[in-house]
């Protein structure tokens, strides 16, 4: 019988081979070595469809966790006996959490200009670009944090273009550059440039984390100044995958707690999140929906639908109509 260890070792040889996300990566392993715990305690007779359904019966049952993550786990062991295992499970039937359909909130116009207000930046975080960009491209909080500079294409559009490598799903995009942010993303370039000279002057050695095998195939590629990160972090760290000492961009926390912030000081702690600005610019852009569902990256049409909601202040009510407007009958 293979270890716990073996198992999750070959799941994440695997997740590399494939080129899946860091998270992607921590988060399959994860699960796979609690169902590798929870399988000590059941009986070995038990068929692996019949293993699997116990598992998640006992995820929605006795811990009630959400149909969201009922749902990574289960992909997750699917991942297992298909891929790594060569085993694919066949007919799973168990209790699955329900997925509520949630509204997807948006904040108003004069909220998001009560944040904007409220955002400080900080040594380590250019949170005021950050969150305009967010805003004002439907960015996710991943995406403005892992341009490269070659990815900002001035020649482009009317401001320019921001190239969008590798997003969900694996799908590049282009966002245009809202014109409020040219000026401050110049300035954001000139303190990249710096932190790059510095490395090239004083830490030779330590380049960009490369995608998929590019490292292998330019050696030099992560050391030179048009794949170095538009939001570079302020330190060297080791990259989780090669153990080389990197230079990577700032992280996804920074800006969340930036942003959590600044919610609080203006009063809307709770109510808006980085993810919640996307949903912002799909409430509020002008843009034709096929439109866009291109600008925001989505497969479906129905994915965009989803951000729009009718204008409820223009609707009628009958009450209005069988009052007036001193509340009497007409």
């Amino acid at each position: 019988m293979r270890t716990r260890d073996d198992v999750v070792s070959r799941v994440r040889s695997k997740i590399r081979m494939m080129h899946l996300a860091l998270s992607t990566e921590d988060a399959y392993c994860g699960w796979i070595a609690r169902y590798y715990d929870y399988c000590k305690g059941v009986s070995a007779g038990l068929s692996a469809e019949q293993k699997v359904e116990a598992f998640l019966v006992d995820l929605a049952v006795r811990r009630r966790i959400a149909a969201r993550t009922q749902n990574q786990a289960f992909a997750a062991l699917l991942y297992l006996y298909k891929e790594v295992l060569e085993k694919p499970l066949t007919n799973v039937a168990a209790l699955r959490a329900k997925r509520p359909e949630h509204e997807r909130i948006s904040p108003s116009r004069e909220q998001v200009r009560l944040l904007r207000a409220a955002v400080e930046d900080t040594a380590t975080t250019p949170a005021r670009l950050l969150v305009d960009l967010l805003y004002g491209c439907g960015m996710r909080v991943s995406e403005p944090l892992e341009l490269r500079v070659k990815d900002v294409l001035w020649g482009e559009g009317t401001h320019g273009q921001l190239l969008l490598r590798g997003a969900k799903g694996g799908k590049d995009r282009r966002v245009p550059i809202p014109r409020s942010c040219v000026a401050p993303l110049r300035h954001q370039l000139d303190r990249a440039r710096v932190v790059w000279e510095w490395d090239q002057a004083n830490a030779r050695e330590v380049g960009v984390t490369m995608p998929f095998s590019l490292g292998l195939k330019y050696p030099r590629a992560a050391y030179q100044w048009q794949w170095f990160w538009v939001f570079p972090a302020n330190f060297h760290c080791q990259d989780p995958r090669s153990g080389k000492r990197v230079r990577y961009h700032i992280l996804v926390d920074c800006i969340q707690r930036s942003v959590q912030k600044a919610a609080e000081k203006a009063g809307l702690g709770g109510l808006i999140t980085p993810h919640i600005l996307r949903h912002a610019y799909a409430t509020h852009s002008r843009e034709p929906i096929d439109s866009l569902r291109q600008l925001l990256g989505h497969t479906w049409l129905e994915t965009t639908a989803g951000y729009l909601h009718p204008d409820v202040d223009r609707a009628g009510n009958p009450l209005d109509d069988l009052l007036d407007h001193r509340g009497n009958e007409t």
